[in-house]
C-alpha cells in the first residue's frame, strides 16, 4: 500500500477591501516568515519581511531566483527611507515627489548597523526602495511593525534584527518585494497569471487586473505597459560623492521620462556610460 501524497492546500485569497480590514492578520504572517502575493501600481509582487531569514530563504525558493540578482524592499512612504538606507546629501523633497510611484530608487545600505537581514542582496552595498502607488502594499510595512511591537520575544528568534532599539521604534518594517512569476518569466498583471506559485504561497491579496495608469505617461490603450515594471534609479553616487548630481538609470521600465523629468527639476543629471 502506498499512501497518497496530500497536495499542499491553496492559499487563501482575499480581496482589497479584506485586506485593510485584515492588516493585523497579514503582519502577523509576515512576521512568521510567510509569504503573500500582493498587487502593485506595476504587476504582482511576492513579499516577504525584510528582518526574517527564513522567509527571505523561501522567497528565493518560490521565485527560483539566483541570489545574487538583488530584490527591493519595500516601504509605505518616503519619508522612512533613511531608516533602512543612507540618504546623505539627498533631498527629503526629491525621493517625496518621486514615491509613491512606479520607480525604485536605489541607495547605500546603511552601516555599520545594517538593519537588513544580510541574506538579501548579500555582498551588494545598495538596496533599492520602492514606494507603490498602491494604497494596499504601502499599509503592509506598518501592520509587519504593529506585529512586531506585539509579539513575545520567543516569537522573534527568527529575524535579523543588530539594533533592536531602531527597528522597535519604527513605524514601519521593510519588506521584500519582487515580482510575482518565477525567474526568467514575463511579470504578471492578474493573480491567475502566476497560478502555479499560488500552492507556495501564503496568502493573496486579489486586486483584479493592473490597469495602465494614463498618468504614468503610459498609454491607456496599451494593457500590458506596466509589465516592464517600475523605473529603476541609482542615486548611490550622490550620497557617496557630496556634490555630485549624477544618476543611473538601471532600467527604464515603465516611467522613464516622468522619473527623469522629476530628477531633471531638481538639478540631477543622468550619468552616461563611455
Amino acid at each position: 500500500f502506498s499512501p497518497t501524497k496530500m497536495p499542499k492546500p491553496l492559499p487563501h485569497v482575499i480581496r482589497v477591501d479584506e485586506a485593510i480590514s485584515s492588516l493585523q492578520k497579514i503582519g502577523k504572517i509576515l512576521l512568521n516568515g510567510g509569504v503573500i502575493a500582493v498587487p502593485t501600481d506595476t504587476v504582482y509582487g511576492l513579499a516577504c519581511c525584510g528582518l526574517n531569514t527564513q522567509a527571505l530563504k523561501r522567497l528565493y525558493e518560490i521565485k527560483g531566483r539566483d541570489a545574487a540578482k538583488p530584490m527591493a524592499i519595500c516601504l509605505d512612504k518616503a519619508s522612512s527611507i533613511h531608516q533602512w538606507c543612507n540618504t546623505s546629501h539627498i533631498s527629503e523633497k526629491l525621493l517625496a515627489t518621486l514615491l509613491p510611484g512606479p520607480v525604485t530608487v536605489i541607495l547605500p545600505r546603511r552601516q555599520p548597523l545594517d538593519p537588513l537581514s544580510p541574506l538579501l542582496n548579500p555582498g551588494v552595498a545598495e538596496i533599492g526602495i520602492r514606494v507603490p502607488d498602491h494604497f494596499v502594499v504601502r499599509e503592509i510595512p506598518e501592520a509587519l511593525a504593529t506585529a512586531f511591537r506585539d509579539s513575545s520575544k520567543d516569537c522573534l528568534s527568527g529575524l535579523h534584527i543588530p539594533d533592536v532599539a531602531a527597528v522597535a521604534g519604527a513605524m514601519a518594517l521593510p519588506i521584500v518585494l519582487t515580482s510575482a512569476n518565477p525567474s526568467g518569466f514575463q511579470s504578471t498583471l492578474a493573480p491567475e497569471e502566476f497560478q502555479s506559485l499560488w500552492p507556495q504561497l501564503d496568502l493573496i491579496i486579489d486586486g483584479g487586473r493592473i490597469v495602465t495608469n494614463e498618468s504614468e505617461g503610459l498609454d491607456p490603450g496599451d494593457h500590458n505597459a506596466s509589465r516592464a515594471g517600475s523605473t529603476v534609479v541609482d542615486l548611490s553616487e550622490c550620497v557617496r560623492s557630496p556634490g555630485s548630481n549624477l544618476y543611473t538609470i538601471v532600467r527604464e521600465g515603465s516611467a522613464l521620462t516622468q522619473t527623469e523629468n522629476i530628477l531633471t527639476r531638481f538639478g540631477l543629471r543622468r550619468s552616461i556610460s563611455t
